[in-house]
C-alpha cells in the first residue's frame, strides 16, 4: 500500500503545464461546432425508460454499453480496452451479510460476557473476502484513525496488531483542503490504515448519530471478484478479518469502565493531542456473508497519439455509464434514468471524443476515454481501471473524470476537486482563461464530493486527476445559485425525477465540453506530463 505524507497547500505550483500550448484554428473550429442537439439525444436515449436506470448486470446497462460501443465505431475511435476488444470485462461480486448468523460480544479480563444486539448495538460491513468472518482480539482505541505523518497519527505509540481498533468518525481540525479531509473521513480509508498498521478487526463508531445505514435489513457491498486477493472498491474491501460500526450508545458503554472520559478524549482527538489507549475488553465477533456474481464492463476507446515518442503516455478522460436501476415509486414512477447522473456526463465524454476523433485535433499523446462500470456501488469499475488498467500504469499521466456536470444554469465558474494537488491546476486555469471562466474553492466542502466520484480511484493510485464541478457564479442580480442547486438536488439527485423533462440548459453543457477537453489537450500537448506538487500525499510512494 502507499505510504500517505501530509500536504500543507501553502503554495501551488502550476509548473511548466503548458505554456507553449496553442489552440490550433481546425481545433478551435471543431470546439466551436459542439452540437448541443446531439448531446441532448445521447442524454435522452442513455435515460430513457428502457434502459430501467442502466443498473450494472441489467440488460439496461448492457444496452448503454452497446450504445456507446456503436458510437465509437461510428467516429472512428479505436478499441481501448481488452485486446481487441471496447470492453474491460469484470466479474462483480454482491456480498450481503446474513442478519440471523451475525454475532458480537465483549469480555473483559475477569471473563464476564456482554453480548452486543444486531442492529442496536452493532451492523457488519460485508466482507467481499469470506464467506465467514470472525475473529477475537483485544481492543484498541485510536481516535479517528488517522496516520498523517509530519501532521498527527493516531497510531502513534500504541501497537494494534493483532488487535481490534475502535476509531470514531470524523478527522482532527487543522486539515487544510476538503479533498484531504474527505480522504482522510472516509471509512475505506480508515479500514485501510487499520489493515496496514497490523490490526485484526474494526470497528467505526459514528459518535454524533445513530449508524450510517440505519437499515439493519440489508448490509451489502459490490466489488470486483476477489480471485487475485484484491477487492476493488471504495469501501471495505475484506483486508481485515471483520469490521463493524456502531453508535454513540456503544461508545458510552466501552467508556464507562475505562477510567477514561469519553468527551475529554473527543475534544482532545479534535484538537490533534493523541488519545490512544487499550480498553480492559475484548471483542468477538462472526457473521456470515453470502454471494452473488454477475459481469458487467468498463467501456474503452482509444484515439493514438501523433507524437512518435508521447502517444506511448495517455491522458484518460472518465465517467460513469451505470445509474441505480429500479428503486421505490415515487409519483408513479420507479424507474431512476439518471439523466444527470450520469448519462450527462456519458454525453460530454462522447462529444469529447468526436472532437479528438473526427476535429483534426492530433494530440501527441494517446487519449482514452473510459465509461466506467458500478460508480453508483463504491467506484468498483474505476477501481479496477486505475488499479489493472488496459495500457501500462506507469504510462498513464493523468485523469480528468465527468460525473453529474448539473448543466441547470449558466456555466459561470467550476471548482476543480483534486486538481490542487498537481501541477493540472495549471491546465485548468489555462482552459478556463481561454473560455472566460473563474475558479473557485469547493462551496460545499461538507458533501464529500471528491472521495464519491471516479478520480478518487486515479488520485490513489498516484495518477494525477480531477473532477470539474459547477460553480456558484451567476449573472442574475439577486439570484443564489447555491440555494438553487440545492433545491433542486434535493429533488432530482438519485430520483425518479432525474429524466429528461428536468431542467438541462445546453450551452452551458456545450461550455463544460470545451473546458474539459481544453484540459486533456493542453495536458496532451505540453512537452512534459504532470507533476504532483512537491511533498504531495498522494503523489508520494509507489503507484
Amino acid at each position: 500500500m502507499k505510504k500517505y505524507f501530509f500536504l500543507l497547500l501553502c503554495g501551488v505550483s502550476f509548473g511548466a503545464f503548458a505554456q507553449n500550448v496553442a489552440v490550433p484554428g481546425s481545433v478551435k473550429r471543431a470546439m466551436d461546432q459542439i452540437d448541443t442537439t446531439t448531446i441532448r439525444n445521447h442524454i435522452a436515449y442513455l435515460a430513457d425508460d428502457k434502459l430501467k436506470g442502466r443498473k450494472p448486470g441489467t440488460e439496461g446497462y448492457q444496452l448503454a454499453v452497446d450504445y456507446v460501443i456503436n458510437e465509437f465505431k461510428k467516429m472512428g475511435v479505436a478499441p481501448g480496452g481488452d485486446p481487441g476488444q471496447y470492453t474491460q470485462k469484470l466479474i462483480l461480486r454482491n456480498t450481503v451479510v446474513d442478519n440471523s448468523q451475525s454475532k458480537a460480544f465483549l469480555s473483559d479480563q475477569d471473563g464476564n460476557i456482554d453480548s452486543l444486539v444486531f442492529g442496536r448495538d452493532f451492523l457488519p460491513y460485508a466482507n467481499p473476502m469470506a464467506a465467514q468472518a470472525k475473529g477475537e482480539g483485544k481492543l484498541v482505541f485510536v481516535g479517528y484513525g488517522v496516520d498523517i505523518p509530519g501532521f498527527y497519527s493516531d497510531y502513534e505509540n500504541i501497537d494494534v496488531k493483532g488487535k481490534v481498533v475502535v476509531m470514531v468518525a470524523g478527522v482532527p481540525d487543522g486539515i487544510p483542503a476538503s479533498t484531504l479531509v474527505s480522504h482522510f473521513n472516509s471509512p475505506g480509508n480508515k479500514l485501510n490504515t487499520a489493515y496496514e498498521k497490523g490490526a485484526f478487526g474494526a470497528m467505526l463508531v459514528y459518535p454524533m448519530n445513530s449508524f450510517p445505514n440505519p437499515n439493519p435489513v440489508i448490509q451489502s457491498n459490490v466489488a470486483v471478484n476477489p480471485e487475485m486477493t484484491v477487492a476493488y472498491g471504495r469501501g471495505f474491501n475484506g483486508n481485515l478479518n471483520f469490521a463493524l460500526t456502531s453508535n454513540r450508545s456503544f461508545l458510552n458503554r466501552l467508556f464507562l469502565n475505562s477510567g477514561k472520559s469519553l468527551q475529554e478524549t473527543l475534544e482532545s482527538i479534535k484538537s490533534r493531542k493523541n488519545a490512544s489507549f487499550e480498553f480492559p475488553f475484548s471483542l468477538t465477533a462472526s457473521y456470515t456473508n453470502t454471494f452473488t456474481e454477475f459481469e458487467s464492463d468498463n467501456v474503452i476507446g482509444l484515439i493514438p497519439g501523433s507524437d512518435p515518442k508521447l502517444k506511448s503516455e495517455y491522458v484518460v478522460h472518465s465517467a460513469h455509464l451505470d445509474h441505480v436501476g429500479i428503486g421505490r415509486v415515487e409519483n408513479g414512477d420507479s424507474i431512476y434514468n439518471g439523466a444527470h447522473d450520469n448519462a450527462s456526463g456519458v454525453a460530454s465524454l462522447l462529444e469529447i471524443a468526436r472532437i479528438y476523433a473526427k476535429g483534426n485535433a492530433k494530440p501527441k499523446r494517446s487519449i482514452l476515454i473510459v465509461m466506467v462500470t458500478a460508480e453508483e456501488m463504491g467506484l468498483v469499475g474505476s477501481a479496477y481501471f486505475a488499479s489493472n488498467p488496459t495500457v501500462p500504469k506507469s504510462s498513464i499521466v493523468g485523469n480528468v473524470n465527468t460525473d453529474m456536470p448539473t448543466l441547470i444554469a449558466p456555466l459561470l465558474s467550476v471548482v476543480p476537486l483534486g486538481a490542487e494537488h498537481s501541477n493540472i491546476m495549471g491546465n485548468v486555469k489555462f482552459a478556463a482563461d481561454y473560455l472566460g471562466l473563474e475558479i473557485e474553492d469547493d462551496p460545499e466542502p461538507e458533501q464529500n464530493r471528491f472521495v464519491r466520484s471516479d478520480q478518487y480511484s486515479f488520485v490513489t493510485n498516484g495518477i494525477p486527476a480531477l473532477h470539474i464541478k459547477y460553480g456558484n457564479k451567476t449573472n442574475i442580480p439577486g439570484f443564489d445559485l447555491d440555494a438553487f442547486i440545492k433545491e433542486w438536488r434535493a429533488k432530482y439527485y438519485h430520483r425518479a425525477a432525474d429524466g429528461m423533462d428536468g431542467i438541462f440548459d445546453f450551452a452551458a453543457a456545450k461550455t463544460y465540453v470545451q473546458l474539459n477537453f481544453l484540459i486533456s489537450y493542453s495536458i496532451a500537448q505540453s512537452p512534459n506530463r504532470p507533476e504532483w506538487n512537491p511533498g504531495d500525499l498522494f503523489g508520494i510512494g509507489d503507484n
